[in-house]
């Protein structure tokens, strides 16, 4: 669900908030309000009378600070990085206001940026953010972003309109007056002026500012001129603006209006930022809007919330610490989280090479058997698979019937000769034949002991065979039969 962005403009007359969510084409239009101080006995009645609507309540607050309560100036500095700027600018502010440079808080707008950078910086004394601050964590607010007044506005139309050449931005209010001055499709300075409306005009409403001006007016835009002047001088601004913009409360007193055409002779029109295509409103809302009016707040509220895009004064002590905090709460439930997937992968990985060593050892006893079962005459055993294959491989080098013993005598050779030796009579059956390099060992059964000896003889008279012995004879229970074992050599 896209989060609630609430832009709250508060001025000396009146606060106006507008609602906004923000969304991949844009953002939709919520819900505005506009509340006269008068009306709600001040500030802090306004600020009551606003959140008393829990739907007024978003997850992002970005407010304005009167223009009138900062310090500004412009610096020149020899290199580029925003950090090196941000660290020096202090220092370099420090001879230029009025109070010690440990009571404000600065920021800075990129003016120019060539072979140096110039900036605009901007100084609000702590009390002023402090006092912002404090009437809205006493209404359990904080807020994400605190932007200096009628510079959302600017910096909306410059982005809307893609303006090029030289126009000025007015936001009036009663007893003052904020003026942006752009050049370049950039703001080049930020001035306040008094606007003396008033004392010229009384305690008016909106069905009063029809009255005629007073040549009080004449001083405020002289004040004006002269500061175009002044930067044109300067080569700030190329020339004079083309087009004039007016915003707030008194943006639309027709006697002003006119009074300015006159006096500037160019065109001077009432900004809308709600024109731009990507703030979406629908029929109701946008049949009962006020651009004049609400035209701060909903800057405010589509203002890109990134550090360079405008000044924001929401910094070090006065840095929202709810979203530090959330941000802080949802790295710890993602650090646990981590946490617990790491150690279910541990775990998984140790029953896994709990259960492959419990399996390589029953292997490795299987494989021992086997081996022992196998070569029971092997009575040391290191590696079984290691010997067993060197048992194998010899076993290979003499298989039955085509490996040879000594020198070039075959198995199929000395059966051939025990067989052609022995008599036909003798009832001899070969249960076992072994052979181990020169050394033949064969075990049989015949009739009688004398039949053993006569094997023995006629094998002795072999031209193959030598030192023919009977190492064992005996009795077998088996049709009473003679079992024996010879031992013959190979010549």
């Amino acid at each position: 669900m896209p989060e609630k962005i609430l832009g709250l403009d508060i001025g000396d007359e009146s606060i106006k908030a507008v609602q906004v969510t923000a969304g991949l084409k844009g953002y939709q239009f919520l819900k505005s309000v506009f509340i006269r101080l008068d009306e709600a006995g001040g500030i802090e009645g306004a600020l009551d009378k606003l959140f008393e609507d829990d739907e007024m309540r978003s997850g992002i607050y970005v407010v304005s600070l009167p223009a009138g309560k900062v310090s500004l100036h412009t610096m020149k500095f020899p290199f580029k990085d925003r950090k090196k700027i941000r660290q020096t600018m202090s220092y370099e502010l420090e001879p230029l206001i009025p109070q010690p440079v440990e009571e404000v808080v600065a920021d800075f707008i990129v003016i120019d940026q060539k072979d140096t950078t110039e900036i605009l910086a901007a100084a609000a004394p702590k009390e002023t953010v402090s006092t912002i601050c404090r009437l809205l964590a006493e209404r359990q607010v904080e807020a994400s972003v605190i932007e200096l007044a009628c510079v959302p506005v600017a910096i909306r139309l410059l982005a809307d309109s893609a303006i090029e050449e030289s126009v000025l931005v007015l936001d009036i209010g009663e007893s003052d007056a904020t003026g942006v001055f752009c050049d370049g499709g950039k703001i080049v300075q930020i001035r306040s002026f008094p606007s003396g409306l008033k004392n010229s005009t009384g305690r008016s409403d909106a069905s009063s500012k029809d009255k005629e001006p007073s040549s009080i007016f004449e001083n405020f835009l002289r004040e004006v001129k002269n500061t175009l002047t002044f930067l044109q001088m300067k080569g700030k601004m190329t020339s004079g603006p083309s087009k004039i913009f007016l915003t707030g409360d008194w943006a639309l007193f027709s006697p002003l209006r006119e009074e300015m055409e006159r006096f500037f002779s160019i065109p001077v029109e009432t900004a809308d930022i709600a024109a731009a295509g990507n703030v979406e409103f629908d029929d109701k809302a946008r049949e009962g809007w006020n651009p004049a009016l609400m035209n701060q707040a909903l800057a405010l509220a589509v203002r890109e919330t990134k550090r360079g895009v405008g000044f924001n004064f929401a910094s070090g002590e006065f840095e929202p610490k709810r979203q530090y905090e959330k941000a802080k709460k949802e790295v710890r439930w993602v650090a646990a989280l981590l946490f617990v997937i790491i150690l279910g992968f541990g775990f998984d990985f140790y029953l896994d090479y709990h259960y492959d060593k419990r399996y390589a050892n029953e292997l490795k006893e299987e494989i021992r058997a086997v081996f022992s079962e196998t070569c029971p005459e092997v009575t040391r055993i290191v590696d079984p698979l290691q010997q067993l294959r060197v048992k194998i491989a010899e076993g290979k080098k003499s298989k039955a019937g085509q490996g040879s013993i000594g020198t070039g005598i075959t198995v199929l050779d000395i059966l051939k000769e025990t067989s052609s030796l022995v008599p036909e009579s003798a009832q001899f059956l070969i249960t076992s034949f072994q052979y181990d390099g020169n050394l033949v060992t064969i075990k049989g059964e015949t009739d009688n002991f004398n039949t053993v000896d006569m094997i023995k003889n006629h094998l002795a008279e072999s031209k193959m065979f030598k030192n023919v012995t009977i190492s064992s004879a005996a009795l077998v229970k088996k049709e009473s039969r003679v079992g024996f074992n010879l031992r013959m050599e190979l010549i």
